[in-house]
């Protein structure tokens, strides 16, 4: 009796045994975190044909077995440990890889640039659609913007994806607190009430910030413009949220709560407020770009931006000194969080992100400015990961996606990542791994043709050394770059002969692409097509 028994466990446990390991080996997180269907596939196939020589009981209770290991639907999720980091999120609106960190030596950015000192920066990460609400909703869904169906500002996330864990929710679930402070959604009406324990993000107290930003949207000019306040940037929207922030920070420390904080950065968003102290950073005599090289076979309806239909700013160089005094103000405030964790000690227990929405034309490509362009400029962002267990210094050159930071965040910090996801984790690029064939980027946008009142859709797919854009799939144009000798996109080169293999590979790749969710498109305030649009454009806020 007793060998009888004893074969019985033995068998249940080689049983567990051979599950785990099959899952951990073949199925990707997401599948082992929502595993019936699967479990409920093994279960059917052990009875169809049972082991011989084990009793039933025994079985029975090892096909029950089954239900109790990780990812059962009626197992909650785990909570947080000590083994389980914090999160600092920090979210840029419209900041492009102009830091020094990125290489651009012109740009004053301390702290961003000691912070990929301590992490790792992603040279090539790519928002999937270049618009701050429809991305915004995808990284923080961590689905693409063909899924959500999202590609206009206001639309709250959870109207169309009633069911998905949003990032903050999925460490609210874990026992984390979580609040955001600052434009981490789009604005507080497309804020998701299951993801925080609490969210603010105020008009701020500066006079003048106001003024500026009423002056902005409550009907006025368009192209860019820049304003130097008189304050020291302590009462801006962005200096109250950075100081709700780090108030967060120590709080929670002294708690010893665990907490996943989102600091939501409005600048370098339009219009560029920031103090006089950070305008004088830049000699506007000095900031004159490079010349331009000549643009050739790009289709006209690619040159399209937001702002598209407004005058250009009164000075390049002058926007310039606008924008990168916004980038060096909303660096100071990065500054403070990172003295918190400095001061508290808490880099060892604390992730933390920090990624631009979208990216933005600096009078680039025949003057255009701001983004939703298909274009480089328009699409790539920085993204910086460090603290807990991400290793210092390292610099990766594959292209990422912003979905990818749902479950990079869940793998560094001990959880499994729930279903639907659409990204993928990239620890293991940063701890060294090697892909034999890194994934491409992939982004959508779309357009609006003036002649036919119609949005064009484009997808992209983005390479290591090309970006290959279809706008309505082609008939409205097509893109090819070749990024070595043209990082900045000016030579379109899809009829190019000596790159027929290279559209080749981009064309099948684009073909892998998901047909998007249907939905209403942004389009440039300047060319809405009716006065209700117009209106529409000018009720919006940052």
């Amino acid at each position: 009796m007793h060998t009888s028994c004893d074969e019985d466990f033995q068998f249940i446990n080689r049983g567990l045994r051979r599950w785990r390991g099959w899952s951990e080996s073949f199925l990707p997180l997401s599948a082992i975190s929502a595993s019936s269907a699967v479990k409920a596939a093994l279960v059917r196939s052990l009875v169809a044909a049972p082991p011989r020589r084990v009793r039933p009981w025994s079985f029975l209770l090892g096909v029950f077995a089954l239900f109790l290991l990780p990812g059962s639907a009626a197992e909650p999720p785990p909570s947080a440990g000590a083994s389980n980091p914090n999160v600092l999120f920090i979210v840029v609106d419209d900041l492009n890889p102009s830091l020094g960190c990125y290489g651009n030596t012109a740009v004053k950015s301390p702290n961003i640039d000691r912070l990929a000192a301590r992490g790792v920066r992603f040279d090539r990460a790519y928002c999937q659609y270049p618009l701050c609400g429809p991305s915004r909703a995808s990284f923080l869904s961590g689905r693409r913007p063909e899924t959500t169906g999202i590609y206009v500002l206001n639309t709250p996330p959870r109207t169309a994806l009633p069911d998905a864990v949003m990032l903050p929710q999925f460490f609210r679930e874990r026992g984390y607190f979580t609040a955001g402070a600052g434009k981490v959604a789009h604005n507080l009406r497309t804020s998701d009430e299951k993801s925080w324990d609490a969210y603010e993000d105020g008009p701020g107290n500066d006079p003048q910030e106001k003024a500026a930003i009423e002056s902005r949207y409550g009907g006025g000019d368009g192209r860019p413009a820049w304003h130097v306040l008189d304050g020291d940037g302590s009462q801006m929207r962005d200096g109250l949220n950075a100081a709700t922030t780090a108030k967060l920070i120590a709080e929670k420390s002294a708690a010893k709560k665990s907490f996943f904080l989102a600091a939501g950065f409005h600048k370098p968003h339009l219009p560029w407020t920031a103090p006089k102290k950070f305008f004088d950073l830049y000699d506007e005599a000095k900031l004159t770009p490079p010349a331009e090289p000549a643009m050739c076979d790009i289709p006209p309806i690619a040159l399209q931006t937001e702002l598209s239909g407004f005058a250009q700013p009164a000075s390049r160089a002058g926007a310039l000194r606008g924008y990168y005094a916004c980038i060096s103000y909303t660096d100071s405030r990065i500054g403070m969080l990172l003295d918190e964790l400095d001061r508290l000690d808490l880099w060892k227990t604390t992730l933390v992100v920090l990624v631009g929405d979208n990216g933005f034309h600096l009078g680039d490509h025949g003057g255009l400015w701001a983004k939703l362009s298909a274009f480089d400029a328009s699409t790539r962002v920085p993204l910086i990961f460090a603290g807990g267990s991400v290793p210092a210094g390292r610099v990766i050159g594959a292209p990422v996606e912003l979905i990818d930071i749902y479950p990079t965040l869940a793998d560094l910090a001990g959880f499994p990542a729930p279903a639907g996801l659409e990204g993928r984790s990239l620890v293991s690029l940063m701890r060294g791994a090697s892909e034999r064939r890194p994934r491409p980027a992939r982004t959508m946008v779309y357009h609006y043709d003036t002649a036919t009142k119609r949005d064009v859709l484009s997808q992209t797919v983005i390479g290591v050394s090309w970006r290959y854009t279809e706008w309505n799939g082609g008939e409205a144009g097509r893109e090819l770059y070749s990024l070595a000798p043209d990082p900045h996109e000016y030579q379109n080169r899809a009829t190019d002969p000596a790159l027929v293999s290279t559209l080749r590979e981009a064309q099948a790749e684009l073909k892998k692409s998901p047909e998007p969710r249907p939905g209403p498109a942004n389009r440039p305030r300047a060319l809405a097509p009716d006065d209700e649009g117009k209106a529409k454009q000018k009720k919006k806020k940052q």
